[in-house]
């Protein structure tokens, strides 16, 4: 894998059509399977979201702010999750143009995000809005390129509740 940070300018691909063709083949490629990611999640659909990723694929909580952090891993367990996850907590994730770079059958990016949600209970309203960045890596498969490690570092979270009356 290339050791060159993710936020680097690229130069211009270059070498023979076939082979910048390709690698615009699977940067949308790509970009299709992170537009795919928030809705799958959002919408609670939680065999699509774990089909995201490869068999063996990790997404992984990093630490935050005392929070200890957590990796899930293989797409049962991923899925569970997601099921878990969604069942009280409901919101959008809006995320950012990823910065991808390709190596081969390999390719690894950073996604800026930002997830707002909320959850009902009672007489109360829990809202959170998490920002952050997901750095990613992908595996072409026989099945296409799929999410291999999602590692979420939140940046920013606030959480406030409303208390009705």
């Amino acid at each position: 894998m290339t050791t060159r940070p993710l936020h680097a300018a690229r130069p211009a691909p270059d070498g023979p059509l076939e082979d910048r063709l390709a690698a615009v083949e699977d940067t949308l490629a790509i970009l299709q399977l992170e537009g795919a990611y928030s809705p799958a999640w959002d919408s609670g659909d939680a065999a699509a979201w774990a089909g995201l990723f490869t068999d063996d694929g990790e997404f992984e909580l990093v630490e935050v702010g005392g929070i200890p952090g957590t990796t899930i891993r293989g797409r049962d367990a991923l899925r569970q999750f997601c099921v878990d996850f969604t069942a009280h907590t409901s919101g959008i994730h809006l995320l950012n143009t990823p910065s991808i770079v390709l190596d081969g059958d390999e390719a690894t990016a950073r996604v800026h995000f930002e997830f707002r949600s909320g959850a009902s209970s009672g007489n109360e309203t829990r809202h959170a809005h998490v920002a952050g960045h997901y750095t990613v890596r992908y595996r072409r498969t026989p099945d296409g390129w799929r999410i291999a490690h999602r590692s979420e570092v939140a940046v920013r979270r606030d959480r406030s509740w409303f208390h009705s009356y």
